[in-house]
């Protein structure tokens, strides 16, 4: 801890959005997305996702399932905004934006099925655990000692889930899970946490969409689940990402060291491993070393 000219200590405090989804492309994976916003800077980023949008004159929702298959023609707006969402985010938005995405296996001899006797066990629980990882990833430099974290969720995505009943705790869940694991911490970097959580429509909040945006373009990478050229091109995008990540910080092309993560669990061992495979294959030059045919 810092201290003053007097010897007083100085706690090191920050403030953040951090939004939310899930996705669940398949019987294996379970994606969990969050998209991690300093406050002081909410009206900036969202001033900049609103630039995009007045330039192709598009105010609907956007959501990567629902991308068009072109981005050509004047249907294809929504595509022609999230195309420059990540192109923003890959050129100077992740220096306000951090985002993170745990991929659980659940084919893996590791996971543990018995532990979950309902789907939402285990999105709470992935959730709570994606969200400390972030917070020691993304925001570990800053040594912070006390961290505010505002949660957003999307209200929609949780009131449509096929297993969302009474018995979904997760509003009440996760602030304690995330604040006790806080308290737990071996870690003398890992700040103190104090969480609210809630539940907004996402068709009011772009960082919601720039969420799920970021969220189905990495899900199209790890699975390859769409022949769409809109969602192949936005998953190509992130393969590159996540191949540039694979090299030294001191050598990478779009500097998203600690602003851009992919990561999943559990490995053979029951850890956390950040060499996934990628199904999807793009062809740029590079060593093809995180594809898969399975």
């Amino acid at each position: 801890m810092q201290r003053n000219l007097w010897g007083q200590p100085i706690r090191r405090t920050a403030e953040y959005h951090v939004f939310h989804d899930e996705s669940m492309p398949n019987k294996r994976w379970l994606l969990i997305g969050l998209l991690f916003v300093q406050t002081q800077h909410l009206n900036e980023v969202r001033v900049a996702l609103q630039d995009f949008r007045m330039q192709e004159d598009y105010s609907g929702e956007i959501h990567f399932s629902d991308l068009p298959k072109n981005f050509d023609g004047c249907w294809s707006a929504k595509a022609r905004v999230a195309r420059e969402w990540m192109r923003h985010f890959e050129k100077g938005l992740s220096d306000r934006v951090f985002f993170s995405t745990l991929a659980v296996d659940r084919h893996s001899p590791r996971y543990e099925h018995k532990r979950f006797a309902r789907d939402f066990h285990a999105y709470n629980r992935f959730t709570a655990m994606a969200l400390k990882a972030g917070i020691a990833w993304h925001l570990g430099p800053q040594n912070l000692d006390d961290l505010i974290v505002h949660f957003i969720s999307d209200a929609k995505d949780r009131a449509t889930r096929p297993d969302c009943d009474l018995t979904d705790n997760f509003e009440q869940y996760l602030p304690s899970r995330a604040e006790l694991d806080s308290l737990l911490s071996q870690s003398p970097s890992y700040p103190f946490l104090n969480m609210d959580l809630e539940l907004r429509d996402s068709a009011k909040e772009d960082l919601l969409q720039l969420c799920d945006l970021l969220l189905g373009a990495t899900q199209m990478a790890l699975v390859a689940g769409s022949s769409r050229p809109t969602k192949r091109e936005l998953g190509e995008m992130i393969v590159r990402w996540y191949r540039d990540l694979q090299q030294p910080p001191w050598q990478q092309k779009f500097g998203l060291h600690r602003k851009f993560n992919l990561w999943a669990f559990p490995d053979q061992n029951g850890s956390p491993y950040n060499k996934v495979k990628l199904a999807l294959n793009i062809d740029d030059g590079q060593l093809s070393l995180f594809t898969d045919s399975s």
